[in-house]
């Protein structure tokens, strides 16, 4: 009995099915139009033309995202900006950091790239570059710039009103702190998170106290309603880690010294089913170990750092130190359970997007990506291997995109950030992009514009072409 013959079309694994006469193999004309079609097994290979150079067929990335300051906005020009954007990195999307922690810019060189007004630029701390609605705000309200250069302009507005002109996506960023430390020390010390000894932790809010939480839903209620937003992200600094040490177990141990033990967080784990002040007194003789011990214990703590106990040892042995793990993850999803919530009554098509710059340990600043999962929209990887100018880190950055994949599933959109700052060269800006592709992206993000030179952004396009990936138009 005659069977039909198959043949697979390389570029999309589906078998078609070509019919030849009963009893004749298939004619000229058949074998000639599966060839056209790409249908004819091995056609095209021999001369070496796989439609991606996987042989897996064209990637699609839906966005390419770039973030711009507002100075650089008032120096360079926001078209020019966007221009170079779109023409050298295929971006697609802008977003504006919205509040700018107290950060030397550019960050990673001495000197400015392609700023033609400035050599460098040392940010006011925490202030915000749109305009605040007062009525958003409780007992803490944002500050804006003193600069008189960037004083007295939205310029928040000035970057959508532009990104939109050219079919843009746009996003703001609210950064990693949001009460400058002036503010935080004299005026809501009480909100910030303290230590297991009572000790303010710099300018980082806490997430269980009231007039905190109120303050940053207010910030992103207010971003949401009064501007033309298809995302907002954050790269808010969760709690406080700890101390750090090469020994994963006394990493671990070092979460004690981290936040927050505030009377704030007293209260929520005891409106949770959890006896902070019992934990407290429990994980008080760890943290001693490490900040100030006796020789008894510093004794145990050179036996461990020497040893191979791994962290899963010190839980076993120390209940509530799982326990205090715990109520940080629970205490920061609720929060972002609050957000998303707020944000999305004001608007339902809002992306709240979480900006991850943590890439180990995630656990110990309470991170928990598959616990938010439900109360984000989308991710950004936050990691720039490529301006460690070590081949070795890219393959660092492929673990990384692969555990945040697993992490939130393949349904959930993430973008991976391109670091194109110096010491990043073109060769490694375009693995990157590759690895990014084949860790299962939906997209790229520029990390950052204001420090790149031309040359590694133009290399976020040939990465691009390298790895087979196509950007779609934008709906």
């Amino acid at each position: 009995m005659h069977q039909p013959r198959f043949f697979k079309r390389a570029s999309l694994g589906e078998s078609v099915m070509i019919r030849a006469p009963k009893g004749k193999r298939p004619c000229f004309l058949i074998v000639l139009a599966a060839i056209c079609l790409g249908l004819w097994p091995g056609a095209g290979a021999s001369a070496g033309q796989d439609r991606s150079p996987s042989g897996r067929g064209s990637r699609v990335f839906s966005e390419i995202s770039g973030s711009i300051y507002a100075w650089d906005i008032a120096d360079e020009g926001i078209d020019r900006i966007l221009s170079n954007l779109q023409d050298m990195t295929g971006c697609n999307s802008a977003y504006l950091i919205g509040i700018m922690h107290h950060e030397k810019r550019p960050l990673t060189d001495f000197y400015y790239p392609h700023n033609p007004v400035r050599k460098t630029f040392f940010p006011e701390d925490s202030r915000a570059y749109f305009r605040p609605d007062p009525k958003f705000y409780g007992r803490i309200k944002p500050l804006t710039s003193d600069r008189d250069f960037l004083k007295g302009t939205d310029w928040l507005k000035v970057m959508i009103e532009a990104a939109r002109k050219r079919g843009m996506k746009t996003g703001v960023e609210l950064s990693h702190t949001l009460i400058d430390l002036e503010r935080a020390e004299k005026e809501f010390p009480d909100c910030m998170q303290r230590d297991i000894y009572g000790n303010r932790l710099s300018n980082l809010i806490c997430f269980n106290n009231p007039d905190a939480r109120a303050y940053v839903l207010g910030l992103f209620a207010d971003l949401v309603t009064h501007y033309d937003l298809d995302f907002i992200q954050t790269c808010l600094v969760p709690f406080q880690s700890g101390r750090g040490d090469a020994h994963e177990a006394v990493r671990l141990l070092g979460t004690t010294l981290g936040g927050c033990f505030c009377d704030s967080c007293q209260k929520a784990a005891s409106a949770h089913g959890r006896d902070l002040v019992k934990i407290k007194a429990s994980l008080l003789r760890l943290a001693d170990s490490l900040k100030k011990p006796t020789l008894e214990q510093a004794h145990e703590i050179a036996l461990l750092k020497a040893s191979n106990t791994d962290p899963q040892a010190l839980l076993l042995e120390n209940p509530d130190l799982f326990a205090w793990l715990e109520f940080r993850r629970d205490s920061l999803t609720r929060f972002f359970k609050d957000v998303h919530d707020r944000i999305h009554a004001i608007k339902p098509a809002i992306d709240l997007r979480l900006n991850v710059y943590i890439y180990a340990n995630l656990a110990y600043s309470g991170l928990d990506l598959r616990a938010l999962k439900p109360y984000v929209d989308s991710i950004r990887s936050s990691n720039y291997n490529e301006q460690s100018g070590d081949p070795a880190q890219i393959e660092t950055k492929r673990k990384w995109l692969l555990s945040v994949r697993r992490a939130i599933g393949d349904e959930k959109f993430f973008l991976s950030a391109i670091g194109v700052r110096p010491e990043a060269t073109p060769d490694l800006i375009r693995r990157g992009v590759v690895v990014s592709a084949e860790c299962g992206a939906d997209g790229l993000t520029i990390g950052h514009y204001d420090g790149a030179t031309f040359t590694n952004l133009r290399a976020v396009r040939e990465g691009l072409k390298l790895a087979d990936v196509e950007i779609a138009p934008r709906k």
